[in-house]
C-alpha cells in the first residue's frame, strides 16, 4: 500500500510539472488581489487605526519616463501618494490603507493578524479623456510595538497616457509613523 501513494506522487510530479498552471502566481494578478482585499484576519480591536505619515524608498522599478516625469525616481510614489499622510482603519481582522495626498485615488484593504502582520491589496482605475491608468497594488507588512508600520508595497501601472502606453512595476519599502492626535 505504501508504494501506491509514492508512485502517485512521482506520476503527479512528472505530469503536473510540465503544466503551465504549475507556474508561480503573479503577486499582482487581479484575481489574487481581489481575494486578498476581501480576506479578513484574526487581529482584533481598533488599536492600529489612525493617521500615519509614510515615507517610501524605491527598491525595484522598471517604469519609463512619461509626460516628463521619471516614474522610478519618486514620480509614481508622488502619483499614488506614498510619501505623506495616510489613513489606516482597523476593524477587528480588517485593515484599510488610504493615502491622503494621492493624484490617483486608491485604497487597499485586507487582513490584519494578531501578530500585527497584514496583507492588503486593491485595484484602482482613473480615466480622464484619453488618459486611462489602472493601478494594481499589494502591501505586505507589520506594525511594531510602538504602532509604526513597515512593509513592502508592490504596484503595477497599466494604461494609456497622452505620450504612449505604460505597463510597468515598482516595489517600495514603506515606513509609517503614527501622527499624534491634535
Amino acid at each position: 500500500m505504501r508504494r501506491l501513494p509514492a508512485r502517485s506522487a512521482v506520476l503527479c510530479a512528472l505530469f503536473l510539472g510540465a503544466c503551465p498552471d504549475d507556474q508561480p502566481q503573479d503577486p499582482l494578478d487581479p484575481d489574487l488581489l481581489v481575494a486578498l482585499a476581501e480576506a479578513g484576519g484574526r487581529g482584533r480591536g481598533e488599536a492600529l487605526s489612525g493617521r500615519y505619515f509614510t515615507v517610501s524608498e524605491v527598491l525595484e522599478c522598471d517604469c519609463p519616463q512619461r509626460m516628463g516625469v521619471d516614474l522610478c525616481a519618486g514620480g509614481a510614489a508622488q502619483l499614488i501618494g506614498l510619501d505623506g499622510p495616510a489613513e489606516v482603519v482597523q476593524v477587528d481582522g480588517w485593515l484599510t490603507f488610504t493615502p491622503a495626498a494621492a493624484v490617483l485615488p486608491w485604497a487597499l484593504s485586507g487582513a490584519v493578524e494578531r501578530d500585527r502582520s497584514f496583507t492588503l491589496a486593491g485595484l484602482s482605475a482613473l480615466a480622464v479623456g484619453l488618459f486611462t491608468l489602472d493601478l494594481h497594488a499589494r502591501f505586505d507588512g507589520e506594525f511594531d510595538a510602538e504602532r509604526r508600520l513597515h512593509g513592502e508595497l508592490a504596484h503595477r501601472l497599466l494604461g494609456e497616457l497622452p505620450d504612449g502606453p505604460v505597463d510597468c512595476r515598482a516595489t517600495y519599502a514603506i515606513d509609517g509613523e503614527p501622527v499624534p492626535d491634535a
